[in-house]
């Protein structure tokens, strides 16, 4: 095989392999047998500069490609479609895969790596699935038109008095002034559906990001002495700083204050606590008269019922993980799971029987699908989730 196999190399890369050949080289690549020419045979051809020149990638795109196949998200992505694989097998295949990308094989052709493979995780592929949610928004202008924002173009949307409201190329929304400010304010919201986050650069340059069922309403340019938004749901702010204007944001009944800084504010009206967490700088939280000052790594915990304020230190890596692409679960009761879990996929939830008493503790990708979320959610052995269109029904195992 060693003998057949270097041949096909050499073949190859002199670009005189016939399309037989070619087949013939992808299927001794595939098997696990190979592995150790395969490797010696790739070391040489690197080596010795040899690396083929009719790449049909684009610049950087193999460097990524080739990441993702050598990384365990790809991996994932294959597990996603449960079949019983043993793990030197998935490691094969992954290198192999690796090794098509070397040769400067395209896609379609990857593809064909264990043909029949692919076919059997196709088959078994569950038939009820959610994908994850995504960069989902809907701008309302002050005369009440709306503009959905991931359907819209780069470049400018709308004019709104003097300024210009434009989506960037990198997705975010940013309003550009033209001219004086002094006219009578004029507001905008921001608001994200089930399934949706969003980047927003409001006009003094602070940076929002919100979170899925969340939304900030704030005027097109700032005036006077103070900046002032109000939101709901959960938001992350980078505020740019400015002594003359203090930045004031409005949810509830509560009032959080800053002249520069990172925080966090998560207020969702159906959780029984809103919490304000400090990444940067300082904040001074107000309700009723009462202030709390919280200094970086503080978490201000506020339960409408007691009307008290509890301060606590946090991870703020932790607080930030849904900004970051994440679930992450500390000891979190399957009815807070299920929450985050129905806002990011869309979902209604119905429980089967009496609720599982679970906690879950760990962290799963938010581009994952609602399947492998559940997979793993079901490792645990205490529950068990089926999906019906946009219907998950949890039952106790």
């Amino acid at each position: 095989m060693s003998e057949r196999l270097t041949y096909l190399f050499r073949r190859y890369f002199d670009k005189t392999a016939t399309g037989q050949e070619r087949d013939e080289l992808m299927r001794l690549i595939n098997d696990p047998d190979s592995e150790a020419i395969v490797t010696s045979l790739m070391e040489e051809m690197y080596l010795s500069g040899n690396q083929t020149t009719h790449d049909p990638f684009a610049e950087g795109t193999r460097e990524k490609i080739l990441g993702a196949v050598l990384s365990e998200n790809l991996a994932d992505n294959f597990s996603d479609n449960v079949v019983p694989i043993t793990p030197k097998r998935f490691l094969w295949m992954r290198y192999a895969a690796a090794i098509a990308l070397f040769l400067g094989v395209s896609l379609g052709l990857y593809v064909y790596i264990d043909h029949n493979f692919q076919e059997k995780l196709t088959a078994t592929k569950s038939r009820n699935d959610v994908k994850p949610g995504g960069n989902k928004a809907i701008l309302t202008l002050s005369n009440g038109a709306k503009i959905v924002l991931n359907d819209a173009k780069d470049g400018t949307l709308a004019q709104q008095g003097n300024a210009s409201v434009v989506k960037l190329a990198n997705g975010e929304l940013a309003y550009k002034q033209a001219g004086s400010t002094n006219e009578a304010p004029v507001y905008n919201t921001m608001s994200t559906p089930r399934g949706g986050q969003y980047r927003l650069q409001l006009p003094d340059g602070t940076l929002v990001m919100l979170n899925a069922e969340s939304s900030i309403t704030y005027p097109i340019a700032f005036t006077g002495n103070e900046r002032v938004v109000t939101i709901s749901g959960e938001v992350y702010f980078e505020v740019t700083k400015n002594k003359k204007m203090p930045f004031r944001v409005h949810f509830s009944d509560q009032t959080v204050e800053v002249l520069g800084t990172h925080f966090n504010i998560c207020a969702y009206k159906d959780q029984p606590a809103f919490k304000t967490t400090l990444i940067k700088g300082s904040v001074k939280i107000s309700k009723a008269g009462e202030n709390q000052l919280l200094v970086p790594g503080q978490q201000a915990i506020y339960e409408p019922d007691s009307h008290k304020f509890n301060v606590k230190t946090v991870d703020t890596d932790d607080i930030l993980a849904w900004k970051n692409g994440l679930f992450l679960f500390d000891n979190t009761e399957i009815d807070n799971v299920m929450l985050q879990l129905a806002r990011w996929y869309n979902i209604e939830v119905i429980y089967k029987g009496p609720k599982p008493t679970l906690n879950f503790t760990g962290e799963i990708r938010k581009d994952s699908n609602l399947s492998r979320v559940f997979k793993i959610l079901e490792s645990t052995g205490g529950a068990k989730f089926a999906i019906n269109g946009n219907m998950v029904t949890v039952e106790k195992k």
